[in-house]
């Protein structure tokens, strides 16, 4: 996970130089001293993210040594940044306070010797800051970490990706399981035909039961009254999924009625009676154990209409518990075969399953006998080699290497994991922090390009290019991830232009241990975690409902948080109040 560590480094270097340039240029009174500490500290950090840049395109992944100075380099902004923010606030704590005649005289004469004094604490303060990047810049040198920089690995975009996505992600091999169930689950004849039916659909994570379930949804939905799509997830929130499958399939709440703060037994009750005596199809995507099918399955009103539920799981005893109080089958998701595989890879890489050269021949039947029939890893790993214009067998070679021999004969979570971080290792370095970043938002949560755009630029993830606002650089790195394959179209435009993503649960898993890991977000849905935290906490992620004691953070340190986010219908804000330092007080 090294390169992880490189890029938090390089997207903590972007915001304090942002923030030390507006110093420079902004309104305020610095002592000569301290305004050449500040360029120093500026032009130095400049060339470390230079450095960083290189380090993070490399081919081979930085040793220990190097991920240690990454780490510090990390450290270091985060202390500047903050010696910054406490320094402006001070500053407009003490502009914004304007009183007249004697007292005024009074204040502004202490103000004068306050000022005075504190510019000559910041100057100390910078060239405390001066010594520390002179230290790091130092080590750099003295364990020799430029030896851990190799050649970089330039990739271009190959723009073909868009138009093919939805065609070739997941949908190869689709369509015999698809209509498989379907026939089966039809019944043509005797008592039980009207009978509600579920279909459980199981397998490892990446192997296309989202998908499959969807294309089944969507071609047998027009022969039902009500319908409805819901994901569960790991940690399910019940009661917003069941005003989910409410608003999906139909139902109006009587005017005044806020169905927000309904409870799950009122939420169940209004679904059994609008469901009473309709035909429904009700897709239930994700479901992690017995306990979340047994309340969500109370809302389902046992008619004879010829309703269909389908579920999806990764876990066997879920899938049976599904199926064993009602008409119902189980269906063990299987890998792709070696033709569908095969058409999916080349397909994404060449555009066409025959375009594929016949030097690539033998490494391909490697890569695709190590991704073991998944969907998703195919996916993966054929949009990584697609962003190459020129398809050099060596590069094949080491992508084929990086899988690992034996992740196709026993998939596991980190197996998948490490198939995922090839995306993310190949990644050009303005992309990574970004990616990284879609860590802020929740599970199966819709993620909407302009919300997402703009807090890349508030971060300072966005470099500068001539010509061109911010926001249009940030919507060019959103179509590179969606053109790479690591973020999925939810919602398009007449122009096919994607409005909207999310991501998948494993995708979204890679990104959560590299944010854990290296301390870039601090993502939780229950407030006990953030007690005692040892580390700073500079982006947090909040998944709350009810009433949360406000009390519980009281003593948690969170003013060097610099990006909250706050899903779920809690109106719960945690203390982030930012007070000046010691070092700047009077």
């Amino acid at each position: 996970m090294e390169a992880a560590v490189v890029s938090v480094s390089q997207g903590a270097i972007g915001a304090v130089l942002a923030k030390l340039g507006g110093l420079l240029a902004g309104e305020y009174t610095l002592l000569k001293e301290a305004r050449g500490e500040i360029m120093f500290l500026k032009a130095e950090l400049e060339s470390m993210r230079v450095f960083l840049e290189r380090m993070s395109e490399a081919e081979e992944e930085p040793d220990k040594q190097a991920k240690c100075w990454a780490n510090e380099v990390r450290d270091l902004s985060y202390g500047i940044e903050d010696s910054v923010d406490e320094f402006m606030l001070l500053v407009e704590s003490q502009s914004n306070c304007e009183l007249h005649g004697f007292k005024g005289f009074i204040y502004r004469s202490i103000n004068l010797l306050t000022t005075i004094n504190t510019r000559h604490k910041v100057a100390k303060e910078f060239r405390g800051l001066k010594r520390r990047v002179m230290e790091v810049s130092e080590r750099r040198v003295r364990y020799k970490i430029d030896d851990a920089v190799s050649n970089p690995n330039n990739t271009t975009i190959d723009i073909r990706l868009l138009a093919l996505y939805a065609d070739t992600a997941g949908l190869v091999g689709i369509d015999g399981p698809r209509d498989e169930l379907i026939r089966l689950m039809a019944c043509e004849e005797g008592g039980s035909a009207q009978q509600m039916k579920v279909l459980s659909i199981v397998g490892f994570g990446g192997l296309g039961k989202t998908t499959l379930a969807n294309q089944i949804y969507h071609k047998q939905k027009p022969q039902y009254q009500c319908h409805a799509f819901v994901s569960v997830s790991q940690k399910p929130n019940i009661r917003m999924i069941l005003r989910r499958m409410l608003s999906q399939v139909g139902y109006v709440a009587p005017d005044g009625t806020n169905t927000e703060i309904w409870a799950e037994d009122e939420l169940i009750n209004a679904l059994r009676k609008f469901l009473k005596n309709k035909r429904y199809l009700i897709v239930i995507d994700d479901i992690w154990d017995e306990t979340t099918w047994n309340v969500i399955r109370c809302a389902f009103p046992k008619n004879m209409d010829g309703s269909m539920i389908i579920t999806t799981t990764r876990i066997n005893n879920v899938a049976t518990a599904c199926c064993c109080n009602q008409q119902g089958y189980v269906y063990q998701m299987k890998s792709l075969s070696n033709e569908d595989s095969r058409k999916l890879f080349f397909k994404r890489v060449f555009g066409s399953e025959h375009a594929c050269p016949m030097y690539l021949e033998e490494v391909s039947a490697q890569i695709l006998k190590r991704c073991g029939g998944m969907p998703l890893a195919i996916v993966t790993i054929s949009s990584l080699l697609a962003s190459e214009r020129s398809k050099v067998k060596e590069h094949w070679v080491h992508v084929m290497n990086s899988l690992g021999p034996n992740f196709e004969l026993n998939p596991t979570l980190e197996g998948m994991r490490q198939i995922l971080s090839l995306s993310y290792i190949n990644l050009p370095h303005y992309l990574k922090t970004c990616m990284l970043y879609l860590g802020m938002y929740p599970e199966d949560y819709i993620i909407w390009k302009n919300d997402l755009v703009r807090q890349w630029v508030a971060q300072g993830f966005v470099s500068k290019a001539q010509g061109q606002y911010p926001e249009d650089v940030a919507e060019g790195y959103f179509n590179e991830l969606v053109n790479r394959g690591i973020i999925q179209p939810v919602d398009t435009d007449h122009n096919n232009e994607v409005l909207s993503c999310r991501l998948h649960d494993m995708m979204l898993d890679l990104i959560i241990h590299k944010c854990r890991e290296e301390n870039f977000i601090t993502a939780t849905d229950d407030i006990q975690d953030m007690i005692g935290l040892s580390d700073k906490v500079r982006r947090l992620s909040l998944y709350l409902d009810g009433i949360i004691d406000g009390t519980i953070l009281e003593t948690t340190q969170l003013s060097q948080v610099r990006a909250l986010a706050r899903f779920g219908n809690s109106a719960y804000a945690p203390p982030l109040e930012v007070q000046a330092s010691p070092s700047f007080k009077s």
